[in-house]
């Protein structure tokens, strides 16, 4: 299934521990992976133009730190590249991804700085945007001690346990693909959940509200019927509340080894999940969430108005 991943990495102690999990990732078919390092124009005193001996002072240090990861992938079994580019990191990853024919990026939500705040906004949230392929964004349990960083691994069974948060649009229902091929991961159980947006229901008189509980709960029951029948055991759960809130609620609830989320669906607010649910799982979930960018046949399509 994700046969072939790039993982982007600035060698800081989160990427790291991303590092540390890529073998996890062999229950889904990887076996192919391009290790890359993106230098930034802020990494080179003056433009590449002029500055050729400082730019290749980076690429060489760079390509020597990749050398020793290639070495202990491949001696996991794993067939590795290296590629060394210069530019904006997020879209040289993207770029790369699409050159190697990648079937998953593979992320961290913090970067270098390990600072509070996640990297959201920068790289990975750009990436996100921009990616045609998955990006699985991994979270760790960052430890400062004594001037020292550390991030706990949280990346075991990735794929046991999955939550998968729908809206019943067609790009959520083409995020249910890779769930279905999870089987072969190792997947045993698959909770499907169905948020009812408070914002938008406050207003309804119940006996609609009722009825839009019976048709979404419906739904559900369809979705774990279609699951069943792929050899995945499902269960479903329908909530009120803000979308993304209940998503991490849920979350915490049933500690999943991974959230699957499209990157674009329908809401009754007619945003894409990118920027309001999507955006706000992947920056407070203490779980790794597996993006499915949408294909654009279906971002322009016309969804239904169940609500």
């Amino acid at each position: 299934m994700f046969g072939r991943v790039v993982f982007p990495t600035d060698f800081s102690a989160y990427a790291n521990a991303v590092f540390e999990c890529l073998p996890e990732l062999k229950a889904a078919g990887m076996w192919e992976i391009v290790l890359l390092y993106v230098i930034r124009p802020s990494d080179v005193p003056l433009p590449e133009s002029i500055n050729r001996e400082s730019l290749e002072r980076v690429r060489w240090s760079a390509e020597e730190l990749l050398h020793i990861a290639q070495m202990a992938l491949e001696g996991k079994g794993f067939r590795t590249f290296i590629r060394v580019e210069y530019g904006h990191p997020a879209g040289r990853i993207v770029e790369v991804a699409q050159e190697e024919n990648a079937d998953l990026i593979v992320l961290g939500a913090q970067g270098t700085s390990l600072m509070a705040e996640v990297l959201l906004g920068s790289v990975t949230a750009e990436v996100l945007r921009r990616a045609t392929i998955p990006v699985l964004v991994l979270k760790f349990e960052v430890i400062r001690e004594l001037g020292r960083v550390e991030c706990r691994r949280m990346c075991e069974e990735f794929f046991t346990r999955v939550l998968f948060p729908t809206d019943f649009s067609d790009c959520s229902l083409y995020a249910m693909r890779i769930i279905k091929q999870l089987k072969t991961a190792g997947t045993r159980e698959v909770i499907v959940l169905h948020v009812q947006d408070e914002r938008v229901m406050r207003h309804r008189p119940p006996e609609q509200l009722a009825q839009f509980d019976r048709e979404d709960q419906a739904r559900l029951e369809r979705i774990e019927r279609d699951l069943f029948l792929h050899g995945l055991p499902a269960r479903t759960l329908l909530r009120h509340g803000i979308p993304f809130r209940e998503v991490l609620q849920v979350a915490q609830e049933e500690n999943p080894g991974v959230i699957v989320m499209s990157t674009h669906g329908r809401s009754a607010l007619q945003e894409m999940l990118l920027g309001s649910t999507m955006e706000s799982v992947v920056r407070f979930s203490r779980h790794p969430v597996l993006a499915v960018p949408c294909p654009i046949h279906l971002t322009h399509s016309q969804d239904p108005d169940y609500s």
